[in-house]
């Protein structure tokens, strides 16, 4: 069975790109584009990972992690952050996420990092 990966990104072109990235590599994807959505998926969908944007509408995506941390269902996830790196250089210390990915990205290490986060959630040893 596929992966399944929540992608937490209001940046319709940005969005895009992951979503036929990650398919491409056979992962099953879902989309929200703003935080009250992606908690919703989150906690309904039950994703294996999760790419959260920090600059999101409404709810700020660094809020997002802190409250899914603290919900019992959806505290392991392991979440990648992702956001300009200015943003997420003077942010680094307050957010709760397992992985950085600053914008804009290279495909090739967004894959790394999924993959990553990925293999580490299924106690996979690297072999």
């Amino acid at each position: 069975m596929s992966s399944r990966i929540l992608v937490v990104e209001d940046q319709d072109d940005v969005a895009q790109l992951i979503d036929i990235v990650l398919k491409n590599e056979g992962y099953t994807v879902a989309i929200a584009r703003d935080g009250a959505q992606g908690l919703m998926l989150a906690r309904d969908w039950k994703p294996d990972l999760i790419l959260m944007d920090i600059m999101l509408p409404g709810v700020d995506g660094g809020k997002l992690i802190t409250r899914l941390r603290k919900e019992a269902e959806t505290r392991d996830l392991p979440i990648m952050a992702m956001s300009a790196s200015r943003t997420l250089r003077d942010r680094t210390p307050e957010l709760e996420a397992d992985a950085l990915l600053a914008k804009p990205f290279d495909v090739d290490a967004l894959l790394v990092q999924v993959q990553f986060l990925l293999s580490r959630e299924r106690g996979d040893n690297g072999s």
